[in-house]
This record gives C-alpha cells, structure tokens and sequence, in this order.
C-alpha cells in the first residue's frame, strides 16, 4: 500500500467533518469558522531542547569519540475539530567542530569522515489524527511507541515513522494496535527511507511493515502483550511478554518479567537467512525507596534484527542481549532519594556479563558492562529541567579478535515543555 492511495482517506473524513460543521446553527452555538479558527488558536506546542556531551575512550588502538551537541524537537498540534486533530514538528542537532575525536555515533550526523560532525534538521511529524468510538486513528509521520518499534530515545532527537495507526480501547482493561509503516526517520536523518531498508541496509528495497499487538492489563497484578512485526520481503517477528507485581506490603514489592521473541525470514529473505530467539526475564524486590534487579537472557542462532529501538531482555547503557548465540545475567541496584527527603534525585549501580562461544561462526568476545547512573530533575518552576550522568566500563576479552577495553560516558541535559 503507497502512502499516496492512504492519504485520501483521512483528508475525506476531515473533508466530511467540516462539511458537517458548516451546518451548525448560530443561535447561541459557536460558529462553524469559530470552531475550526479556535482548533488552531487552542492548539499547543510541545518541545525538548536537550545538550549532550557522549565519549567513548578506548584502551587499544581504535580512535577515541566525542560529540558535544545541543538540538531537540518542535512540535504543534491543533485542538480537536469534530474529533479531527492535525500535528506538525521539527527536528535539529547541531554540533561543535573543534573536537579531534571521532564522532560519537548518532549523536550528529557524519559527513565524508567520521571525524566530520555535521548538524542535520528535518521535518520530521506531519500527521492527521480522528478519535472516535474509543479508536484513535491516525495518518502521516510521527513517533510510535510498541516494544520493537518505537522512538528509542537515547539521542539528541528521537526516532519517527511515516505510516497508518488505529488504537483501540472498546474492551475493558484492553488495548489493541494496528499499523502499516512505510518508511522511517533516524535520529540523525534528514531524508526518509522505507522500513525495509532499515534492516536490510539497501536503499533499492522499499518494502513495508504490518504490525498488529494487544497489552491486556489485569488490575494492579498482571500485564500481559503479545505483538507481531511482519517486515514484507524481509522477516517476522513474534513477541510475548508478561508482567507481575505483587505487594508483599506497604513497603515491599515483587516484580517480574518474563519475554519471548522469534524472528524469521520471509518471502525473498532480503536480509538473509534469518531464524532466531531471544527468551529471558527479570525479577526484583523494592522496599523503601531501593530496588534490587536481577536479569537473564538469551539468544539463538543468529543475531537480532532490531534498528527500531527494542525491548531487549538484558539492555544496559552500551550493550543489550543481540549477538547469536549469547546470553548474558545482570544484577541493578536502584536508589529513588524521595524516601531520604530529596525528591527527583535517584541512581543505579548494574553489573552485566554477555557471552558467546569460544569458537565457531558466532563465536565473539566475551565482556563484562559495569554501569553507573546519576539523574535529578528539578523542581519548583523549573520542574521541567533534568541532569542525566552516565558512566559505563566495558572490559572486553582482549585473547579474541576485536576484544578492546573502553568507557563510555554520557552527559544530558534537558528541558521538556
């Protein structure tokens, strides 16, 4: 289905829509000029504007990165007409050029080198949304939010994708998803490209995605969502997962989670031969403002195809549970100071191990991730500012080829409106 056959459908329901509102009377009742003026002078702007200062030193001979950055996004939409809405946004990211390091990747764009960091803008939402009979449904580019599929927003601007959406929420306690995307917008692109090349890595392939998913949410206890992401040409994927809480007491929580994800080729197999897994889960106990997590996972055959952001079974600051043949345990200790009396300042502590054979085609080194993260969002009238400091050591098997020590520190500042 090509984007120009779905846009008339939308732009006849705005057309009838309107049409209906020119018949309202004007006795007392506000005007149908009124209504749709006052969809545009009741619309809001929303934003982030964020600076990010991303390193990566490494203790071999590859070369060190650095990226120091500040950009974000724009974004206006027009209060509903007749259950009409319409939204347009922007993106932008612009970098210093002082710096002898190499880029950090996706933080800017690169240009002829990796030493060249370039700014990038683009528009990057433009979208019709009706909402009626508890659907909302929807048209054009924009963020999407489903577990491997979604804005993945870890980087100066986030992800979008261009495509058709329908929610619904007709059934108590249950939420069913639809959508076609077409193409995709990374976080440094300024030009969009289909969805299939986004796995595939060809930009002669401009195949599409049919994703389909429901989250079913039991009161306080049990969430529960099964999804499917059918790649045309190139794969499926096929994901269950389950989340529990339970209240041991006012104080004390369990959680858990347990995950399922099989990917297949399809049809002509554009991104090669491709059957795997990922299977694992987490559980955690909270009690006076900590919480201690402890992870398990792995992996098939083959790797992972995840471009679009992902719901990784283990996934930490630099690396998540994708190579073939890995699996990986963690352990994360959290702290939310609002129990010590200082509320919007919280951090973690984690410690991972990710593993591959030793020998054969997937074999790759092993390495440990120690994370450290620092984080406060402010209050008062400037509740809408965060500070965000990462620091990752990765200690890597150096006795297998490309094995090589680094840190990776991150540095965020935000403010969301």
């Amino acid at each position: 289905m090509k984007m120009s056959h779905i846009v008339i459908i939308p732009l006849l329901i705005l057309c009838s829509v309107m049409s209906a509102g020119s018949a309202v009377s004007s006795d007392g009742e506000v005007s149908a000029l009124d209504s749709f003026t006052g969809a545009f002078t009741e619309g809001k702007f929303y934003g982030t504007l964020r600076s990010l200062l991303f390193s990566r030193q490494f203790d071999g001979s590859t070369i060190d990165r650095s990226t120091l950055a500040v950009g974000g996004n724009l974004k206006y939409e027009t209060a509903p007409f007749y259950g009409v809405s319409a939204g347009v946004g922007v993106k932008t990211g612009l970098g210093d050029t002082l710096n002898h390091d190499e880029v950090y990747r996706d933080v800017l764009a690169i240009g002829d080198t990796y030493f060249d960091a370039e700014g990038y803008f683009a528009v990057d939402e433009y979208y019709l949304r009706y909402t009626n009979w508890n659907t909302d449904f929807s048209l054009g580019a924009q963020g999407v939010e489903t577990p491997w599929l979604n804005v993945h927003d870890i980087r100066l601007t986030p992800k979008k994708y261009r495509g058709v959406g329908v929610i619904n929420k007709s059934i108590e306690n249950l939420v069913l998803h639809g959508y076609y995307i077409s193409d995709w917008l990374t976080w440094t692109a300024d030009s969009w490209e289909s969805i299939s090349s986004g796995i595939t890595g060809n930009q002669d392939d401009d195949e599409g995605a049919l994703i389909v998913g429901g989250v079913w949410q039991m009161p306080d206890k049990l969430k529960f969502q099964a999804w499917n992401y059918y790649f045309h040409e190139v794969l499926n994927s096929f994901y269950l997962v389950g989340d529990y809480q339970y209240n041991l007491s006012d104080e004390y929580a369990l959680t858990a989670t347990l995950a399922y994800l099989n990917q297949t080729d399809v049809g002509a197999a554009l991104a090669g031969d491709v059957t795997t897994y990922t299977v694992g889960g987490n559980i955690s106990i909270a009690a006076y403002g900590a919480k201690l997590t402890g992870f398990y996972g792995r992996n098939g055959n083959d790797a992972l195809r995840t471009p679009f952001g992902g719901s990784w079974v283990v996934s930490f600051q630099v690396n998540n549970l994708e190579r073939a043949d890995e699996q990986a345990w963690a352990l994360q200790l959290e702290y939310d100071f609002k129990s010590a009396g200082l509320p919007g300042l919280s951090t973690y502590v984690s410690y991972s191990r990710f593993d591959t054979p030793d020998t054969g085609v997937t074999s790759s080194p092993d390495f440990t991730e120690t994370d450290f993260n620092l984080q406060y969002t402010l209050g008062g009238r400037f509740k809408k500012c965060s500070i965000r400091l990462r620091y990752a050591l990765i200690d890597q098997d150096e006795d297998v080829e490309s094995g090589e020590d680094y840190s990776d520190g991150r540095l965020y500042l935000q403010y969301r409106f």
